[in-house]
């Protein structure tokens, strides 16, 4: 018995202290993240949306991810990326536990839910590479868990990224060319990168981004979808493109291609031809 309080005391020390050390961060769902993007595009104001992960985390710190070996510029160029600070820049972590107000109805171990001491462990090793307090938060897995929960709100979201001037999409050289089209529209540009070690391509693929931009300076939203690589790219961007949105698509286009590539597409059990369909007759409407 006596363990047992002990246990259950430690564990409201760790959530006062979470309050405590961290008692300004505020979490930003799925929604809210998706909203807030298309405020900063609806006013054409220069943004992006770093969708940092753990695997993003592990890189920073010297360590592999799942699709890109451990390097030591990429592990520069990830902290770089981490410590990027503008108004309009919405950086993310998956915080999707109740005690960081993560958490959102539908979600599971496997589909983005983590136990509150994972989450602490990423806070904790973040902290230091945030280049400022821990203050607003945002979704990762916003746009595919919108996707999988609010496919409808998804739809309407990814209608205004397409009519928003969607200028050049940067991912998996294996995207068939049907995609970019569907999503982007006719005039979207495409920029292939591998599927795994983007980094090492990494020098190349920024040459021909800033090849096709050129000295173009309307508005314009480019769409990366190419692993944690494409931090370390839209930060390069970042510092050389006035005008532009930087958007991270993530694994939603891998779901589309019918590719089973996380553990979300599976679980949730994502039908990406009756997601297609709707999309299209959303479009006519």
């Amino acid at each position: 018995m006596k363990k047992v309080f002990l246990i259950q005391s430690l564990k409201v020390i760790l959530t006062i202290g979470i309050i405590d050390i961290y008692g300004g961060l505020v979490f930003h769902g799925t929604q809210d993240t998706l909203s807030t993007i298309a405020k900063i595009i609806s006013a054409k104001q220069k943004g992006a949306y770093l969708r940092f992960g753990d695997g993003d985390v592990n890189l920073a710190l010297g360590l592999n991810d799942a699709l890109q070996s451990r390097n030591q510029s990429l592990m520069y160029e990830m902290r770089e990326a981490f410590s990027l600070q503008d108004p309009h820049i919405l950086k993310t972590l998956p915080l999707y536990c109740k005690e960081f107000n993560g958490y959102e109805e539908g979600m599971f171990p496997g589909n983005h839910g983590a136990p509150y001491e994972w989450c602490l462990d990423i806070v904790n090793k973040v902290k230091p590479l945030w280049n400022g307090p821990l203050k607003d938060v945002y979704s990762h897995a916003a746009l595919h868990f919108a996707a999988s929960q609010y496919p409808d709100f998804c739809i309407q979201f990814l209608k205004f990224l397409k009519k928003s001037n969607c200028y050049m999409l940067i991912g998996n050289e294996k995207i068939p060319a049907s995609m970019p089209e569907l999503l982007f529209g006719p005039d979207c540009l495409f920029v292939p990168t591998p599927s795994q070690q983007s980094y090492n391509a990494i020098d190349r693929i920024e040459k021909e981004c800033l090849e096709k931009i050129g000295d173009n300076k309307e508005y314009k939203i480019i769409v990366t979808a190419m692993g944690c690589s494409g931090r370390a790219l839209q930060k390069r961007l970042w510092k050389k493109l006035d005008n532009v949105f930087l958007f991270d698509f993530g694994s939603v286009l891998d779901a589309l291609c019918g590719w089973n590539t996380r553990a979300w597409i599976e679980l949730t059990e994502f039908d990406e031809k009756t997601f297609i369909k709707n999309f299209k007759i959303a479009l006519e409407s």
